[in-house]
């Protein structure tokens, strides 16, 4: 009923901005336009209508709006491009145009001020101070390099200025929410020096109940951060600018539903019959710490500019007691976990205008390492499945892994647009990247602290392997667009999209170890218009998807139990997508974003528990055929001092599958948000209010290697309010 009055109300609305469409035309009227939009998603300012990719963006006053305030809800901006939370923030899943990944390396790149974050631990839970949220559909590999083969995220935060600004809040909702921001910006020296600081910290209860422990607190969090700027221009063509955060983030517990031998009816069943609810022996801690840091030196003349930008990026994760069976059964606990991430990059690039000609060309060195140890429980409860009494007396014992990973590569990249006549440009890049990568595995065994203690299998479990590999690939682009009439451009892109390969730091088979990179081909064609003196903006995409040599974790040996990653899938995703925005009235605007997605997997076998099975002709993960939101923002002045502004959006998948394998299934839901504003020059007083009618889902899943299905319960409903003062 509520999606019926949205899409009416919208409609009436259209209607009654056609009716004043003619005299409006006639008296050159602007007054209800539409804001014009500008974006960096080709590494270069440009008007966002006339970007011939497919990119969506929102600024500040939008992100709040929309209630957008950390990663796990980027989704609502753009349709066939979706974030789902696990719980934990360990693992945040976007999938775009039917590829997504549960990794650590991503298939979508997040890039904070031209810095991109190579492991998904590093991405931001708390968006605060943002000045804009770009969202770039498709691979992005000739001018944004690894990580991007489904598209890219670029969050822009705001810069400081030479005015004394600075902004406050502090507010409270159910489940304990507590949220807490401010920040100021102030100049140092007088057009020369100047500097932004902000903190942020989000506290809530958890809502998850564990029935075996008999707790409640599963998936509480605490969350702290803070960010510093400082932008130095000794000259009107040199600047300097340092960038650097902190943060960190505590969870406890994951509070998945499933667990080895469950079904995905199983999974469902759970969902309708004790939704919230868990059966597991132990809970965890997660603990992750994360250091971001940039310096970027610029230098612009007439018809030229250069940019340098050094980042140095730190993660490390910790954990203890974690379940990994999701059983009440002692099957297997990581007792211990840490695992560090540490980054050097440095990007280098010339960027100029000649003519009819626009160009840009970079290099890219990093060096990415991973550090860690596990130490895994194998708990008693193993004793009952195993197959005499030699084994079964083997338990429990802990498996102790450590492993070293050093990535380091280099990227070379270039792009330009020509101008052949005032209305059509052609478009080409390519980027070549090579990257060496090594492994050193260590793995030992202890039992009854005897750290000698010797398994009875241990002859096909190396205690120790090392492993070198070379990754190369180039990633292509060419396009053409055509300027139809002023406000209306046809565009059409090929893209090639690239992830690198690695290797399995956990596998117990040396040759197993290693596998290979995945690739992608998307072929897209578009329009982007304006009518009605820019009033209505109507964008549609069409895109066709080759996904190649899909990383998946599987089962690598029957024999050994041993569970990796590996090349298994190859897939095509075809689909459109519809982006509207609308200024209907004096203070109300609205948007319609509808995604069309088709998903099939045309090659994929694995080795299961009961053998070898044939995936072909499965929908991809992550994968709704429908999916998009609609919504309204109203805002109106109740006297000279006070201003009221409304948002209302509605989201809306259809069913989909989070595996490959098609064995977990969520049906379709709907999410409504809501945000009411009392707003004066410096104060504002927020209502807010997400899944306004508690949808009970599942908001993230996996199905591993065929053992067994896992699923997380989504945020319920929750509403607070806010205070919030500016100066």
């Amino acid at each position: 009923m509520l999606k019926q009055i949205c899409i009416y109300l919208l409609v009436l609305s259209l209607f009654n901005l056609m009716a004043y469409a003619q005299e409006d035309e006639d008296t050159g009227s602007d007054v209800y336009a539409l804001p014009t939009q500008t974006v960096t998603a080709q590494k270069r300012e440009e008007l966002l209508q006339k970007v011939p990719i497919a990119v969506s963006s929102i600024d500040s006053i939008k992100i709040d709006a929309l209630q957008v305030s950390n990663i796990n809800e980027v989704g609502r901006i753009s349709p066939n491009f979706k974030s789902y939370n696990d719980g934990s923030g360990l693992y945040t899943m976007i999938a775009s145009r039917g590829i997504f990944t549960i990794d650590v390396v991503p298939v979508v790149g997040v890039y904070i001020d031209d810095i991109p974050l190579f492991n998904t631990s590093a991405f931001p839970s708390v968006l605060s101070d943002i000045e804009r949220i770009e969202v770039l559909r498709g691979p992005q590999g000739t001018l944004y390099g690894r990580n991007t083969l489904a598209g890219a995220i670029n969050i822009i935060t705001k810069t400081p200025t030479n005015e004394t600004t600075g902004f406050a809040s502090v507010g409270y909702g159910n489940l304990n929410q507590i949220e807490a921001d401010a920040g100021v910006s102030l100049p140092l020296v007088d057009n020369v020096l100047f500097s932004r600081f902000g903190v942020s910290a989000r506290l809530r209860d958890g809502y998850i109940e564990n029935t075996l422990l008999e707790t409640d607190n599963l998936l509480e969090h605490q969350r702290y951060g803070g960010n510093l700027q400082l932008t130095y221009l000794p000259s009107d063509k040199l600047s300097f600018s340092l960038n650097s955060s902190l943060h960190q983030k505590e969870v406890d517990a994951q509070a998945f539903v499933g667990g080895a031998g469950v079904s995905g009816e199983d999974i469902a069943a759970e969902l309708e019959n004790t939704p919230y609810k868990v059966d597991i022996n132990t809970q965890g801690v997660y603990e992750t710490l994360v250091s971001n840091n940039a310096l970027k030196i610029g230098y612009k003349t007439d018809s030229l500019s250069i940019m340098s930008i050094t980042s140095m990026q730190y993660t490390d994760n910790t954990a203890h007691d974690d379940e990994l069976d999701f059983l009440p059964f002692d099957l297997n606990t990581r007792k211990n976990f840490s695992r560090t991430f540490t980054t050097l990059s440095e990007e280098f690039r010339v960027s100029s205008e000649w003519s009819n000609l626009q160009w840009l060309a970079g290099v890219f060195v990093y060096n990415f390492n991973i550090d860690g140890q596990e130490d895994n429980e194998f708990g008693i409860a193993n004793a009952g499945f195993a197959t005499d009494p030699e084994a079964a007396a083997q338990y429990p014992y802990t498996l102790i892994t450590v492993s070293e990973q050093q990535h380091t590569g280099f990227a070379a990249f270039g792009n330009a647009e020509y101008m052949i006549m005032k209305s059509l440009r052609v478009n080409g890049g390519l980027r070549f990247e090579r990257e060496e990568a090594q492994a050193d595995v260590s793995r030992s065994y202890t039992k009854d602290g005897n750290d000698n203690y010797q398994y009875p299998n241990l002859g096909v479990f190396p205690a120790t392997f090392e492993e070198t590999e070379t990754f190369s690939a180039a990633s292509p682009k060419v396009g053409i667009s055509y300027d139809v009439l002023d406000n209306v451009m046809l565009y059409g892109n090929i893209a090639r999209g690239y992830r690198p390969g690695g290797f399995n730091s956990f596998a117990a088979n040396e040759d197993a170890a290693k596998f290979a990179p995945e690739y992608s081909w998307n072929y897209e064609a578009g329009i982007k218009s304006m009518f009605m003196q820019n009033r209505i903006k109507v964008n549609l995409t069409g895109f066709y998807i080759d996904y190649q040599d899909q990383q998946l974790y599987t089962i690598l040996d029957i024999a050994t139990f041993n569970i990796g990653r590996d090349n298994l899938s190859r897939s095509v995703s075809i689909g459109a997508e519809l982006e509207t925005e609308l200024a209907l009235l004096e203070g109300l605007t609205a948007f319609i974003n509808v995604g069309v997605l088709d998903t099939e997997i045309t090659d994929y076998k694995a080795i299961t528990t009961v053998g070898e099975l044939d995936y072909t002709g499965n929908k991809q993960g992550y994968s709704p055929q429908f999916n998009g939101n609609l919504g309204l923002n109203y805002e109106i002045p109740i006297n000279d001092l006070l201003t009221l502004k409304a948002t209302a959006d509605y989201q809306y998948q259809t069913d989909m599958f989070f595996d490959p394998e098609n064995t977990i299934q969520q049906d379709a839901y709907s999410l409504l948000n809501a945000r009411l504003v009392v707003s004066t020059e410096m104060v504002d007083l927020i209502f807010w209010g997400q899944n306004l009618t508690d949808e009970t889902y599942y908001s993230y899943g996996y199905n591993f290697a065929g053992v067994g299905g896992f699923a997380n319960y989504g945020l319920p409903r929750t509403f607070g309010s806010k205070l919030s003062v500016k100066f």
